[in-house]
């Protein structure tokens, strides 16, 4: 609930002010970038342990990308990601999902990573919601505008990288 701050424009001399809760609270969010269309699927949750994304990884495999018949996941190191019931799950839909661990400390290689940062700038920093229904649905819509956007900076990055080969 508390806005993280970032660089803005202001009349020169003037502060901004930027309210805040006092107490924070956050609104967690599990979120899959598919890399040939730069889509954002995404599940908010009351909390962030395995169990949601479980739930989460249930909802790609069997409604977002039901019709594919094998899915990669690029996993960075979060604990949730190493849990028994996240590694039985895995195990055994083995055949539709190979999970690709990313390099520790390296959310740079992490393209959700990338949108994540992009999402916080452009539609959560700077601005207090007052509730968490409020952030929620600030959210939900800065997902929906970045996947109605063919031109955004990151999906022209994916075309690119597409390319490559192509070329090569």
């Amino acid at each position: 609930m508390n806005p993280g701050l970032a660089r803005c424009w202001s009349k020169r001399g003037k502060r901004v002010i930027v309210p805040s809760a006092g107490q924070n609270r956050r609104v967690p969010v599990f979120g899959a970038l598919e890399a040939m269309t730069g889509e954002v699927t995404t599940l908010i949750t009351q909390r962030k342990r395995s169990g949601e994304f479980l739930e989460f990884l249930r909802g790609l495999l069997d409604d977002i990308y039901a019709d594919r018949d094998h899915l990669y996941l690029f996993l960075d190191n979060c604990s949730i990601h190493h849990t028994r019931a996240v590694e039985a799950f895995l195990a055994h839909n083995r055949q539709r999902l190979t999970v690709i661990g990313n390099a520790t400390y390296a959310p740079n290689l992490n393209l959700i990573e990338r949108f994540w940062g992009h999402l916080k700038r452009s539609a959560i920093h700077n601005y207090y919601f007052g509730t968490v229904e409020n952030l929620e649905n600030a959210i939900m819509d800065a997902v929906t505008r970045r996947n109605r956007n063919k031109n955004h900076p990151l999906r022209l990055h994916l075309k690119t990288v597409q390319s490559l080969p192509k070329v090569a």
